[in-house]
Formats: structure tokens, C-alpha cells, sequence
């Protein structure tokens, strides 16, 4: 066997690497120009139905602050109101008279940012009530971050929860032993089919009375992973958010799930990371 001989067949090996790494290339090129030919961008919709942002545990104006503002910058949502609940329960509302911008937005802000879930409720519920009597509203869709989350969750248990179509719940404490302030170490709890296999007091809570979920209603829950710890965003774990899956799968029109890892999946950094942006982008108001 010549060196010349070694050498030829060298060359055609490489030939052939270098014919199938083009022929690849043009399969993915190809794809991709009919992808691009045919696919078609979702349409927004532009709606007047309001959208109430509730923040978590000592929340303030800032929780929910830049993410309406984003919205509000590439022009998908109009922050429209902010509602302030003062903490004997009165309402102080700022903002639009007619809430007539399209995909308006309102902040709800707790002056007893500490109050006990059940008080949030009922302020909530009074919000909507407002809402209705004052500005003809018929139909909202509700965010809730932290314990705002298990507030929204809470609110749909009332007899008023007819005037929900969508929610979006980020970092919802499903099944924690505390749905407010953190407790020294991320409780953690496996998830199975069948729920949790350690239950907490909300969680069973909710698992109680899940069957007065209203069935009409489309859910989106996101959690978040830090990455390098046990599941969870540094205060709820992934499978206590999750855990809300065994409650409402199946139950309402249409229940997903969205897991955001890496620092933007930090519990305070979910409403400040441009993946969620979008996601409530296309959940809300994309058709």
C-alpha cells in the first residue's frame, strides 16, 4: 500500500464528510425557507377587557411596576388604573375613567401589604364588584405573583368567580406551609399523579373545595428553577407550584404549565424576566 494510495482515500473520506455536512445544511436550509413560507406570526387581540396584576407577600408598586411598563412600551397592554386598597378596605382608584384603552392593565396595590389571604380576597372580590358597578365590566383575567397567586386562587373559589377568563399565576405557593412570608429552609414535597405526597394546610385547602373551581376559566401556572438547588426559585419549589396540577388538570377549560430556569427564574425575578413577558403576551392576547 503506497503513501500515495493512503493519501487518495483520505481524500475521499474527507470529500464525503464534507458532501453529506452540505447536504444537511441544505435539508436545514430547505426546511427552513418553507418554515418561513408558510408559518404565520399569532394575531394579538385587542380587547377592553382589564387585566388585575396582584402582588405577593410585602409587595409593593414595584412587584408588578416594570413588566406593565414593558408591556406598555411595545405597545401589547396599556397600563389603564391602579387600585390601592387601604388597609380599612377602602378602595382609591387612579387611572382612566373608562378603561377604553385596548388590553388595559390595572395594578392592585395592598396598603397592608402583610394582610392575611382571606382579607385579600375579600378586597379583591370588592375591586371586581367596583369594577362592574362603576365601568360596566363583565369579564376580567387576573395575575397573581407569590401569595398574590394563592390569592387569585382563593378569589375563584368564591361565588363571584364567573367574571374570570384567564390566569396567570407566577410562582404560586400551592402546597407550602406558609403562603407569605419564607420559612428558613424551601419546602419540598415529591410530586406525584395523585398530588403531593406531603400535603400542607393550603394545599388541602384547596383540594377541599376544588370541585367549586370554575371550569370556564384557562390557567397558565410558571414557576421557577434556580439552577444548582432542589427545584425551586430560591423561596417555593417547582413541584409545590405544580402541586396545582392535580387540582385543576382535567377541570378547567385549559390548565399549562411553564418552568423558567436559570437567574430569571429567581422567585422576585419572574415578573422581571422577558420570557415571562411573553408568555403573558401570547396566553392573554394572542389569538
Amino acid at each position: 500500500m503506497t503513501m500515495w494510495y493512503i493519501i487518495d482515500q483520505i481524500l475521499i473520506a474527507v470529500g464525503l464528510v464534507v458532501f453529506l455536512l452540505v447536504l444537511l445544511a441544505g435539508l436545514d436550509f430547505y426546511k427552513l425557507i418553507r418554515v418561513s413560507a408558510h408559518w404565520r406570526p399569532r394575531a394579538r387581540l385587542y380587547t377592553k377587557q382589564p387585566t388585575l396584576f396582584i402582588h405577593g407577600y410585602r409587595g409593593n408598586r414595584y412587584s408588578f411596576g416594570h413588566l406593565l411598563g414593558r408591556l406598555q412600551k411595545a405597545e401589547i397592554a396599556k397600563k389603564s388604573m391602579v387600585i390601592w386598597v387601604g388597609r380599612n378596605g377602602r378602595l382609591h382608584v387612579d387611572g382612566d375613567a373608562a378603561l377604553q384603552a385596548n388590553n388595559p392593565t390595572i395594578q392592585v396595590l395592598f396598603a397592608n401589604n402583610r394582610a392575611d389571604v382571606q382579607d385579600q380576597v375579600r378586597w379583591l372580590a370588592a375591586i371586581i364588584e367596583h369594577l362592574k358597578e362603576a365601568y360596566g365590566v363583565t369579564q376580567v383575567n387576573l395575575v397573581g405573583h407569590s401569595m398574590g397567586a394563592i390569592t387569585v386562587l382563593r378569589y375563584l373559589l368564591t361565588s363571584d368567580h364567573a367574571v374570570v377568563d384567564k390566569v396567570i399565576l407566577l410562582a404560586a405557593p400551592v402546597n407550602d406551609p406558609s403562603i407569605g412570608p419564607d420559612t428558613p429552609l424551601v419546602f419540598w414535597s415529591e410530586l406525584t399523579s395523585r398530588g403531593p405526597v406531603k400535603r400542607t394546610r393550603n394545599y388541602n385547602y384547596l383540594a377541599v373545595r376544588a370541585k367549586y373551581f370554575p371550569t370556564t376559566i384557562s390557567v397558565l401556572n410558571i414557576a421557577g428553577e434556580l439552577l444548582g438547588t432542589n427545584r425551586h426559585d430560591g423561596s417555593v419549589a417547582v413541584d409545590s407550584s405544580f402541586a396545582l396540577r392535580s387540582l385543576l388538570k382535567g377541570h378547567v377549560r385549559h390548565y399549562q404549565e411553564m418552568l423558567v430556569r436559570g437567574p430569571g427564574g429567581a422567585h422576585s425575578m419572574l415578573h422581571e424576566n422577558r420570557l415571562v413577558d411573553q408568555a403573558i403576551d401570547d396566553f392573554l392576547w394572542r389569538d
